[in-house]
């Protein structure tokens, strides 16, 4: 096992740090996820917090008050004072007037200007209106019951009752589930990244390291490598280890780019792994085996290096469009999805969409696991079969 994990190792390093690998590992697969989400309007989960920024020129405590109900409704809150926001770029901005509290005490009608930007995203600019609704009934519910309370014209004396009927708990609740069978199709970064992710791990791996394998067979490497020591299965599980820990490291590489993208709100677009993130990170062990054994069974099968660039290259792009890494499972033609199924790409996106779009657990990557891993070992057992070790 030793000799298994060294050549593995040895090889992962060398096929990292190679120049022409750098660009295809950690610069483009970023760029396409940018590219990509942009294009598509940048949209992630719906369990996460919603950015807003808000100029409070309130001169009373009422403009604080209403701030902390924002804050329960999920918003993000970015507090700018007015001269700040001259000079600062937002996505949607909430601006409360300087006579907020004395018109809400005077019973008066406030009007709060909520701005949005044009290339905002719709989901979230949506999620944002139905928030900032529910913040306001639940806020002039307060008031209702603070003016009971106090059997009197409400005034400014009673604002520590105020602040604690705003922040207890609704004594109302609405539970929203998904009528029959429907469920909400991914769209955005919620389906580019997921997609980015799978599509560079195969083409990563099956173009880069059949094409190694592929020279190391024609220059005689595997042979010398067959005079040491090490045993033919030794050298193919070393090999097969080296191909998933690469693409066990583009995964992270790519996992840790779209979780910076969302926080950065780079180019607006809002995207988060979720709160099963290490699920995520846990399914990705079982597909990295699975790309591997295809690749060590294309190393056997191509017979120049030319062809393991093109015809890799070729391949990663049909298993990413039948699989959904550019478009979402959902909108394929029912022959084109089950035509999917015999591609790992489509039980990856699977998995993924279970866990990062619909909010599942560790049941979400129970089936696509088991089919991954029963492709693995035909890959590898084809590809034991087919790689030549020894001239």
């Amino acid at each position: 096992m030793g000799r298994i994990l060294h050549l593995a190792v040895h090889d992962t390093k060398l096929f990292i740090i190679a120049k022409e690998n750098f660009f295809f590992m950690f610069l483009m697969p970023v760029m396409f996820m940018l590219f990509f989400s942009t294009m598509l309007g940048g949209g992630g989960p719906t369990d996460v917090m919603i950015s807003l920024q808000v100029i409070n020129a309130d001169e009373g405590f009422m403009g604080d008050i209403f701030l902390d109900q924002l804050r329960s409704e999920k918003f993000d809150i970015d507090l700018l004072t007015t001269a700040q926001a001259d000079t600062t770029d937002y996505i949607r901005r909430l601006a409360i007037p300087a006579d907020f509290t004395a018109k809400v005490l005077a019973t008066e009608q406030v009007q709060l200007d909520f701005i949005k930007k044009s290339q905002s995203n719709i989901e979230y600019d949506a999620a944002a209106d139905v928030s900032l609704h529910q913040a306001q009934v639940a806020f002039l519910g307060g008031l209702i019951r603070w003016e009971h309370q106090t059997g009197a014209t409400v005034t400014a004396a009673d604002e520590g009752r105020l602040k604690k009927l705003i922040a207890a708990p609704t004594r109302v609740t609405v539970a929203q589930t998904h009528a029959g069978t429907g469920r909400p199709v991914a769209s955005g970064a919620g389906q580019s990244i997921p997609g980015m992710l799978t599509m560079f791990m195969i083409m990563t791996v099956l173009i880069g390291g059949s094409q190694s394998l592929t020279a190391e067979k024609l220059h005689g490497t595997l042979a010398r490598l067959a005079t040491t020591p090490m045993s033919r299965g030794e050298i193919i599980m070393g090999k097969l280890l080296h191909l998933g820990m690469v693409g066990f490291v583009q995964a992270m590489v790519l996992m840790a780019a779209g979780q910076m993208i969302g926080v950065v709100g780079l180019f607006g677009i809002e995207f988060t792994w979720g709160p099963n993130w290490w699920v995520v990170m846990l399914f990705l062990v079982p597909f990295s085996f699975t790309v591997s054994g295809l690749t060590l069974l294309f190393g056997g099968l191509f017979r120049t290096t030319q062809q393991a660039e093109s015809l890799g290259w070729l391949i990663g792009m049909i298993f990413s469009a039948l699989g959904g890494c550019w478009w979402p499972l959902e909108i394929m033609p029912r022959t084109a999805q089950m035509i999917g199924w015999f591609t790992p790409t489509y039980w990856s996106m699977t998995a993924l969409h279970g866990v990062v779009t619909f909010g599942r657990g560790l049941d979400a990557i129970v089936g696509p696991t088991l089919i991954l891993t029963v492709f693995g070992v035909l890959f590898a057992w084809l590809g034991a079969r087919t790689l030549r070790v020894t001239s």
